[in-house]
């Protein structure tokens, strides 16, 4: 394992399920980015044959791993190992995002520089200086989702449900990554939502956030109401915090 008395590592973390025709340039756009960051990749038996180029890649570059799992198992499940991982091995920042292309990689050294003052940091494209480059109803649903993630949560960030987001893995540690019961997209939400509630510093950055390169979206209507499930649930247990709170 890399490291030392000044150490710099940055653990990046993406999962895939059908992403061949995107991984080869997406491992290569993030580990150009600094000769201190690794990236690690979950992938849930993709049927187009992810894994099985993710392998051939491995063997000529050491700072990709791959963890394969035998099925779909959840985008959350995924992105829990991964920070269950970098407490492992005590790594200082973990990094997470998508492996379509729709975050730009380049993105992340001002993520990390975010953290100079701040334990979690969230790529936002709701802040001024941030854009969604989509079509008009997938703009529309992302605006309301985070609009009302805001409100009900109570959190003062602008996104809530990107997965480009850098933690600090000692404050990670500190948590109890028992309470994300999330296992689909609504799990960024209550990450944040568990992160902030842990009384955890947070910074978010302007990011331009565009449609995959290649492939379709795997966001499903039974996710979006999934996602909203969990909006509720989790306002339930604010408005429980708040009560014991006052007792």
């Amino acid at each position: 394992m890399r490291g030392g008395a000044n150490d710099r590592r940055v653990l990046v973390f993406a999962a895939t399920y059908n992403e061949h025709d995107n991984v080869e340039t997406f491992t290569r756009a993030v580990l150009s980015q600094s000769p201190d960051y690794d990236l690690l990749i979950v992938d849930d038996a993709s049927p187009d044959g992810t894994g099985t180029l993710l392998d051939q890649m491995c063997r000529t570059e050491p700072r990709l791993r791959v963890i394969h799992r035998a099925g779909k198992l959840g985008l959350g499940t995924a992105h829990k190992l991964a920070m269950v991982q970098a407490i492992a091995e005590a790594v200082p920042i973990l990094v997470t995002l998508d492996a379509d292309m729709s975050h730009d990689p380049t993105d992340i050294p001002r993520l990390v520089a975010a953290l100079d003052g701040a334990d979690f940091a969230i790529g936002s494209r709701h802040m001024p200086g941030g854009a969604i480059l989509l079509k008009f109803h997938r703009r529309l649903l992302s605006i309301g989702a985070n609009r009302l993630a805001r409100l009900l949560l109570g959190v003062p960030l602008t996104e809530f449900t990107t997965s480009l987001r850098a933690f600090r893995v000692p404050m990670l540690a500190r948590l109890d990554l028992r309470r994300l019961e999330a296992e689909g997209y609504a799990f960024f939400v209550e990450t944040v939502f568990l992160v902030a509630r842990s009384g955890a510093s947070l910074a978010e950055i302007p990011i331009r956030f565009q449609d995959r390169r290649e492939g379709q979206s795997k966001i499903s209507r039974l996710e979006i109401l999934r996602g909203i499930a969990t909006l509720f649930r989790l306002f339930g247990r604010r408005l429980v915090d708040r009560v014991r709170s006052q007792t």
